[in-house]
């Protein structure tokens, strides 16, 4: 994707280069326009006068510009007709002021525009773009996006992937593409028009969102008009930028406005004021320095990473004329099948109108103090037969860079791609009986644990005391760091497998906290959320269930099906389906290796969706003001590899400094692992959340378990003594 990104702008600039003598030229007389501005420079007659005919104001504007009706042509003083000039005033907006209609129905639209997941084979996720529906059947993006069908059939299209009202992300609207069914694309105009599936695996017709129709006909938008552009910058939450860039030129195939947008989102669409869709935005002008090379926002060079790409500094914008892509379509498709024309015709039909009163723009019902944060089924009929969508929406009009509007709501929808299985987004039941006789065994252990003494401190402090009965804690860091790391090591006696870690002693006994009333539950790591032992036993074996079913039915249809491909599949189901149990070190770290997968130390219980939201995102303390995606879970922001937990940032933080004690040289060695940097955060954490009995009693559990202890529970200031240069590799 980046190859193809990066041909493209190089493309683009050198179009853009070319046409500078002309853009400049336009510029001028736009801004001179009734005070000596030509306007036969802004833009060509033609286009003007359909523009003028889109708005409804070619009648009246045909006599300044020498025409009247089918006859011969006048000069405009025949007919003393107004000067051109009041005409494209009109319609490039010397009065700013737009109606409340402009809102609402572009909130409506935010629904028919999608972040798109790029995935391989095995469900790994490639990267990110925009999508936007067309029909009630196709979806447009790049070709640089989807540039095969093979990509296509991999990837998916996430809907209603907002912020909500309380700042949290709402859950994505996912659906599978089709392009088996339909499937067009064009590297020059880099653009790809691809089937959708009319339902997704929870019955929502695709139609519901609604669709933006193509327009063949060339006058959208001219020279000097503002576009609105509706984006997934970076694969992130929707973004709008509303009316901040105006139009430079347009060439034959491409137009070119400028860049205030946040950051630019390859596939987005670019609609003019009446939110007619003028155009596919594909790539920018990057911002260059004097060695010319690719800069970032921040001013730094770019690395050609892909994580940063959404950091890119752009000086203008390209995208593909609307109009050159439909007459592109239309030659194209005259030797097409009658279902894939078919399908084509109905991008040219208006989806449904779309009618609003003031309780579904709000959200709220009559007599509700606020808002209610009402889901999005899809529309429900007037007896006018038209359709009606209930929308609560956050309107937030930032003055400044970008000057981005994000359109947010409060609707419920099923997991996103990155957080669940490609293949069935349906989650496990726990109630639905398991035929595994490990289960009963699982729950046996629980029913074993209940009446047992939580946390004896005597006999944990003797025990103490004689597992540490040779270290010298006043040695020089380096030499205790060397001095505590064998000796983890090598009363690490018991290797548990992961399987066994969990089900035998993570969920019934080691990671139980008691409360004051002696009650003694599970809680979810990151969120802090409470949890029944058994419930979360008996999921994890719903979890293994739906993988193993997913498994057979691969390899029951897979005619080619190797070893190797039968492994890359089950680590995928592991990675988008998993456990309730996070590993506070990523599996991706370590390979998945033994003993680091089984080791209890940095083991923790966590409702799969949080251990989905973090995946293996390395800690980082955020900014009150910081710009992240929020969560009961915690707060993360992927392209930068951060992920800070909402709870339990005193015991991941002392468990992952006993891991860098027990493992040296794993953790660091990837720009997307913990580096030493954020050393100090864990340290942070260490200080402003001191050990409690909770993880006393995980410690002397495990040390029974396995044989080894965490230091830096039993001893919190040795922290403090430590060199942990060798545990980041670093001699």
């Amino acid at each position: 994707m980046i190859d193809q990104l990066l041909e493209q702008i190089q493309r683009t600039e050198e179009r853009y280069q070319a046409h500078q003598a002309r853009r400049e030229m336009r510029r001028e007389n736009l801004a001179a326009l009734g005070e000596g501005g030509d306007w036969r420079e802004i833009d060509d007659q033609e286009r003007i006068l359909n523009r003028l005919d889109s708005l409804d104001m070619a009648e009246e504007a045909m006599p300044s510009f020498g025409i009247v009706g089918p006859g011969p042509a006048v000069t405009p003083a025949e007919k003393d007709a107004p000067p051109p000039e009041t005409f494209l005033e009109r319609i490039l907006g010397a009065n700013e002021l737009v109606t409340s209609y402009y809102l609402i129905r572009g909130a409506a639209i935010t629904q028919s525009v999608g972040r798109i997941v790029i995935r391989n084979a095995w469900g790994r996720v490639l990267g990110h773009g925009t999508g936007f529906l067309v029909s009630p059947a196709l979806l447009m993006t790049n070709n640089h996006v989807l540039s095969a069908q093979a990509t296509a059939q991999n990837s998916i299209v996430e809907f209603n992937y907002f912020e909500a009202l309380d700042g949290r992300l709402t859950n994505p609207i996912r659906f599978k593409l089709q392009p088996g069914r339909f499937f067009h694309t064009d590297k020059h105009l880099d653009f790809t028009l691809v089937a959708v599936h009319e339902r997704n695996d929870q019955g929502l017709a695709l139609s519901s969102l609604g669709w933006n129709r193509l327009i063949a006909e060339s006058g959208k938008a001219i020279v000097g008009e503002r576009v609105n552009i509706i984006q997934h910058p970076g694969g992130e939450r929707q973004r709008l930028a509303l009316r901040q860039n105006q139009i430079s030129d347009i060439l034959d195939d491409f137009l070119h406005y400028s860049a205030d947008t946040e950051r630019g989102s390859s596939g987005s669409p670019v609609f003019n004021d009446q939110w007619e869709l003028a155009a596919l935005h594909h790539a920018g002008v990057p911002k260059r320095d004097e060695n010319e090379r690719i800069l970032l926002v921040s001013g730094d060079p770019w690395n050609g990473s892909a994580q940063t790409i959404g950091q890119i500094a752009w000086q203008a914008n390209e995208g593909t004329r609307i109009s050159r892509i439909v007459s592109h379509l239309q030659e194209k498709l005259t030797s097409a099948s009658a279902t894939e024309q078919a399908l084509f015709e109905q991008a040219f039909t208006a989806p449904p109108e779309v009618a609003f009163d003031e309780h579904e723009v709000t959200g709220a019902q009559p007599g509700d103090q606020q808002g209610s944060g009402l889901s999005l089924p899809g529309p429900r009929f007037d007896d006018r037969g038209r359709a009606i969508w209930t929308i609560p929406i956050e309107i937030r009009v930032g003055v400044g860079q970008g000057g981005a509007v994000t359109v947010t709501a409060g609707s419920e929808s099923p997991p996103s791609a990155d957080e669940a299985p490609p293949t069935d987004s349906t989650a496990p039941d726990p109630e639905q009986p398991v035929d595994d006789p490990g289960l009963q065994d699982a729950l046996d252990n629980v029913s074993a644990a209940e009446g047992r003494p939580y946390y004896e401190a005597d006999q944990d402090q003797e025990q103490r005391e004689a597992y540490y009965a040779d270290i010298d804690p006043s040695h020089r860091p380096e030499t205790l760091f060397k001095h505590l790391h064998r000796l983890v090591r090598d009363t690490h006696t018991i290797e548990l497998d992961y399987d066994e870690a969990r089900h035998e002693h993570l969920y019934p006994w080691v990671d139980l906290r008691e409360g004051a009333n002696g009650q003694r539950e599970l809680r979810s790591i990151y969120s802090g959320k409470g949890f029944e032992p058994e419930e979360i036993i008996r999921e994890d074996f719903a979890i293994a269930a739906h993988r193993e079913a997913l498994l057979r039915e691969m390899i029951a249809t897979e005619s080619a099906l190797t070893d190797e491909k039968l492994r890359h599949f089950s680590e995928q189901l592991e990675a988008l389906a998993p456990f309730n149990c996070e590993h506070v070190v990523p599996q991706s770290w370590f390979a998945k290796g033994q003993p680091m997968k089984g080791d209890l130390h940095h083991l923790f219980t966590c409702e799969w969706g949080c251990n989905s939201f973090r995946g293996n995102t390395p800690y980082f303390q955020f900014d009150p003001a910081d710009e992240v995606i929020r969560d009961d879970c915690g707060q993360l922001e992927r392209t930068q590899f951060q992920f800070e937990p909402a709870a339990g940032k005193g015991p991941v933080a002392r468990a992952t400094l006993y891991f860098l004690l027990r493992y040296p040289g794993m953790i660091g060695d990837d720009v997307r692992e913990l580096q030493k940097e954020r050393l100090p955060i864990l340290l942070q954490w260490h200080q402003s959340e001191p050990v409690t009995d909770y993880e006393r009693h995980r410690n002397a559990a495990i040390f029974a378990a396995q044989g080894n202890r965490n230091p830096f529970i039993d001893f919190p200031d040795w922290v403090t003594k430590v060199d942990f240069d060798a545990g980041f590799g670093i001699v």
